[in-house]
């Protein structure tokens, strides 16, 4: 998910990309073009039932005939997926002018299976939008497909993507968006595309509303550029299907909703803690929020689960910048179901610890070692037995571990 908000507790990994003596491309038209992006290679073993390249969660262990857990083979993976390459765009300066900016970015993640490991079928536009930035008036106009104004942070790991469905909510979509700034604070709502669940294939009939309140102040006591950072979310989406069919047409259920705070906050010169809490409901298209779960179960809105899936998340992390070039993060987040909303034999919490450690060949280039562990517990089954009777059968809870080996050369 990595996006344009990023944390200081990212900065502190990622390492500097910018260059001072950098000249941009000026277009005929006066445009200044900036290229940046960065080459990468993501080298990982895991020791647990997976999907996809990422794991967002641990599987329940297979049993055998026996009745005996299964032990999963491990698996090994190298992937440049994740290499990136952008371009900023910048417009007239002149004094009468609104300030335009934009920016327009692609990676090879757009597919996430195994046959994107070479970068050769997943190419996706991660970022394309420009904006209208009227500075004496603080107002900014933006137009354009770049991330959601809820929880804008990401945990400080290798590939924060990973996180999704464990806590880490938030995606990228097209959208317009104003942003009001008033002194220390500022004041944005967004108006986004939402979709149904893709194995409907159906728009929504409405746009999904979301809005941000956010503080920024200086915090003095860990450097004189430091500041801490505080931002309350808020997202509706009204969960309806825009078909011509009446009967389909019909409301698909309880709306998507959520509330949430980020945090941004530096301990010391070298030291940040950052971190997210959100409550909602019906989340699985907003980064795999309400565990990756969907409220319907079939394209039929008959089937739709009558309460919806409620969730409460949560993260929070510290990362560093230690002498000799090396830089640490550590963090942990958990995602939990509201009882009521349960599905039987399906997942209900989820949990990740990570930690890692970065060196710096030079200010662009970096490579970090880091661990994950993955926790899943599953509701129990609702069967009947022999008798007619009804009872649960226990689902083992999954765990899985992710040593990753990451080799990032970062340009502009």
């Amino acid at each position: 998910m990595n996006k344009i908000h990023v944390s200081l507790a990212a900065l502190l990994i990622s390492g500097s990309i910018a260059s001072a003596n950098e000249v941009p491309l000026v277009t005929s038209g006066g445009t200044k073009v900036s290229i940046y992006g960065r080459l990468e290679l993501n080298a990982s073993y895991e020791d647990g039932a997976t999907s996809a390249m990422w794991s967002a969660n641990a599987a329940s262990p297979a049993r055998g005939p026996e009745g005996d857990k299964i032990d999963p083979q491990g698996r090994t993976t190298l992937s440049i997926a994740r290499t990136r390459l952008g371009l900023n765009l910048s417009g007239s300066s002149k004094e009468d002018e609104p300030d335009l900016r934009g920016r327009f970015e692609v990676d090879f993640a757009g597919n996430s299976n195994y046959n994107n490991f070479n970068g050769s079928s997943g190419l996706r536009i991660r970022q394309s939008w420009g904006s209208v930035n009227y500075k004496n008036l603080g107002l900014t106009l933006l137009f354009g497909m770049t991330d959601d104004l809820i929880l804008p942070l990401d945990p400080p790991a290798v590939h924060p993507t990973a996180f999704n469905g464990v806590s880490n909510v938030g995606s990228r979509r097209p959208q317009i968006r104003i942003t009001q700034a008033i002194g220390p604070t500022e004041v944005a709502v967004a108006a986004t595309h939402d979709h149904l669940r893709v194995a409907d294939n159906v728009a929504s009939s409405s746009p999904a509303l979301q809005a941000r309140a956010g503080l920024k102040l200086p915090a003095s006591w860990a450097g004189e550029k430091a500041n801490w950072a505080l931002g309350v979310g808020y997202l509706f989406a009204k969960d309806e299907a825009a078909n011509a069919d009446n009967d389909k047409r019909n409301p698909r259920g309880p709306e998507t909703s959520l509330i949430g705070i980020d945090l941004s906050l530096p301990l010391l010169v070298n030291l940040a803690l950052t971190g997210e809490w959100f409550m909602g409901q019906n989340l699985s298209r907003y980064g795999n929020g309400s565990l990756g779960l969907d409220h319907t179960t079939e394209s039929n809105p008959d089937k739709v689960k009558a309460d919806g899936i409620k969730s409460m998340g949560w993260w929070c992390a510290l990362s560093a910048k230690l002498p000799a070039k090396i830089s640490a993060a550590s963090g942990i987040g958990m995602e939990n179901l509201d009882e009521s909303t349960v599905i039987p034999g399906s997942r209900k919490n989820n949990m990740f610890v990570f930690a890692n450690l970065g060196y710096n060949f030079t200010s662009a280039a970096v490579v970090t070692f880091e661990w994950v562990t993955l926790a899943t517990d599953y509701a129990d089954r609702i069967g009947l037995d022999d008798s007619g009777s009804v009872q649960n059968t226990k689902v083992d809870s999954g765990n899985l571990n992710r040593y990753e080996v990451n080799f990032r050369y970062n340009f502009r």
